[in-house]
C-alpha cells in the first residue's frame, strides 16, 4: 500500500478531505452514543470527540475557503457537494444518537434504582447501627434519593442529593443517638439529621436551632423551617407535617467524629476521631475591626451554619450579647453616633431596588448595655443573651419580636417606646462592607 498516495489523496482532493471530516463526525456521534456507558470518563470523552470534530470542521471551512479564492473550481464543487450531503446526513445521525444516548440513559438509570447502594454506618462498637440507601434519582445528573433505613427494615426518607452535595459527616453523640450532616462541600446545600436507634426515628435540624421529628412513611423531605416540615409520603405526594421541635441547644457539643458515608456506597471511617468540619458545623464569630474608631462596644458576625445567611450580634463590655436580625444579602452597615456610647446600625439590603424588607436597624446604648431594634417607628428592646432574632412585626400601635436564646429557646419581647423619644442627632462615622471590614469616613 502506497501511503504516500493515500496522503495525497486525504490532503489535496476535495473528496479526500470530506472524508478525513466524516471519520471525525463519526467518531463524535459514537460518543455520543456510548457515553452512558462510561462513567466518569463520559465528560473526557465527550469533551475531547468536540474538540476534534469542531477542529476538523473549521479546517474543512477554511480549506473549502481557500479553494475558491484560489479559483480550484472543481475541488470546491466536490468540497461543497459533499459537505453538504454529509452535513444532512450528520444532522440525522446527529438526532438518531442523542435518541440513543437517552435511551441507554435510561436503562442504565432504571438499572440503578433496582440496584441501590446501602451504605451501612458502624457504631463504636463496630457494629452496623443503621444504613444509608442512594437510589438514582436522574439519568444524568449526580442526584440521588436518600433514606435512612433501621436493622428492622424501617424506612425514613430524607432530603434528596440534588446536584452532589457530597458525603455524609456521621457523628456518635453521647446519648447514643447518631448526628448526619451533608452538603459540607457547597455553600447552598445544608442538612442536618439527629437518628435515633432504639425508637428508630429521624429528626431534622430546622433554622439552625431546632430538631423536628420526620414523620414515619416519610419518602423524602421537600422543604422545612420553623415548626414545620414538608415531606413527600405513599398516601399523600406532598402533606406539610408541624411537628413538636425541641431545641438544638448543645446536643452536639460532645460529638465525636466517626466518618464519612459517600454516595458511591462506601463509609470512610475515620482513623483517629478529629473532627475536620468542625468550622463549618460550629462557625466561630469574628469580630469587626473598627480600626481608629473606639466604638464602646464590639460588633461581631459568623456564616450561619447552611451558609444562606450571615449572624450578627453586639458584645458589651461586660460580655453580653445581643443576637440582630440575619443580614442575607446585605450591601452595607452604616455605623451613626448620636452621643457618647449612643450608637445607630443600619443594614442596607443589597436588594433594596426589590424590597427593603430586609433593612433592618438598631440603636446601641453601651452605658446601659440596651439595644434596641427600630420595627415600625418603634424601639423595641431586644434580651440579651440572644444569637439573633428569628421574627419581628407589628400588631397595631404594638411592636413584638421573637429572639432565639444562646441555649436554644424562644424568647419573646414586646419592650418598646417611640423612636420619636430617642431626642439625639445622629452622625455617620463609618460603614461596615459584607465581608466584615469597617471602612470609616475620611
Amino acid at each position: 500500500m502506497d501511503m504516500n498516495r493515500i496522503r495525497q489523496f486525504l490532503s489535496r482532493t476535495g473528496l479526500g478531505m470530506f472524508l478525513v471530516w466524516g471519520c471525525a463526525a463519526v467518531l463524535f456521534l459514537a460518543a455520543v452514543v456510548v457515553s452512558p456507558f462510561l462513567g466518569k470518563a463520559d465528560v473526557v470523552v465527550g469533551v475531547a470527540a468536540t474538540v476534534v470534530f469542531a477542529g476538523t470542521s473549521l479546517w474543512y471551512v477554511l480549506v473549502f475557503l481557500v479553494t475558491l479564492v484560489k479559483r480550484q473550481w472543481k475541488k470546491s464543487a466536490i468540497m461543497f457537494v459533499s459537505g453538504g450531503v454529509g452535513a444532512c446526513l450528520l444532522a440525522v445521525g446527529f438526532g438518531f444518537a442523542v435518541a440513543l444516548n437517552f435511551w441507554s440513559a435510561a436503562v442504565n438509570w432504571e438499572k440503578g434504582k433496582e440496584k441501590p447502594r446501602l451504605v451501612g454506618v458502624p457504631g463504636e462498637d463496630g457494629k452496623m447501627a443503621f444504613s444509608v440507601e442512594y437510589v438514582n434519582a436522574h439519568p444524568f445528573l449526580a442526584e440521588y434519593d436518600k433514606t435512612i433505613v433501621f436493622k428492622s427494615g424501617k424506612r425514613i426518607g430524607v432530603w434528596m442529593d440534588t446536584g452532589g452535595a457530597g458525603p455524609f459527616a456521621v457523628y456518635s453523640l453521647p446519648t447514643g443517638e447518631y448526628y448526619l450532616v451533608d452538603g459540607l462541600k457547597h455553600s447552598f446545600i445544608r442538612h442536618d439529621y439527629r437518628v435515633n436507634v432504639t425508637n428508630e426515628t429521624v429528626e431534622m435540624m430546622t433554622d439552625d436551632t431546632f430538631w423536628i421529628r420526620i414523620p414515619d412513611g416519610t419518602l423524602a423531605v421537600v422543604g422545612g423551617g420553623g415548626n414545620s416540615i414538608d415531606v413527600n409520603t405513599s398516601d399523600e405526594k406532598y402533606k406539610n407535617v408541624e411537628s413538636k421541635f425541641t431545641s438544638v441547644g448543645d446536643s452536639l457539643s460532645r460529638r465525636k467524629y466517626l466518618g464519612l458515608i459517600h454516595p458511591s456506597g462506601e463509609f470512610e471511617k475515620s482513623d483517629d476521631g478529629k473532627d475536620p468540619y468542625v468550622g463549618i458545623i460550629e462557625p466561630k464569630w469574628t469580630a469587626v475591626d473598627a480600626g481608629a474608631v473606639n466604638l464602646p462596644f464590639t460588633l461581631e458576625w459568623r456564616d450561619n451554619k447552611n451558609r444562606w445567611s450571615r449572624q450578627w450580634r453586639i458584645a458589651t463590655v461586660s460580655g453580653k450579647h445581643f443576637g440582630l436580625f440575619r443580614a442575607g444579602e446585605f450591601e452595607t452597615c452604616f455605623v451613626y453616633v448620636g452621643a457618647p456610647g449612643v450608637y445607630r446600625l443600619h443594614f442596607v439590603s443589597k436588594n433594596g431596588w426589590m424590597s427593603d424588607m430586609f433593612d433592618n436597624e438598631y440603636r446601641i446604648d453601651a452605658n446601659s448595655e440596651k439595644v434596641e431594634m427600630i420595627v415600625g417607628g418603634f424601639l423595641l428592646r431586644i434580651p440579651p443573651g440572644t444569637i439573633d432574632i428569628s421574627s419581628f412585626g407589628m400588631n397595631g400601635n404594638h411592636a413584638h419580636l421573637t429572639a432565639v436564646s444562646e441555649n436554644g429557646t424562644q424568647i419573646e419581647s414586646d419592650e418598646s417606646v417611640p423612636a420619636s423619644e430617642d431626642g439625639y442627632q445622629y452622625m455617620l462615622v463609618g460603614s461596615i462592607n459584607h465581608d466584615g471590614r469597617f471602612l470609616p469616613c475620611p
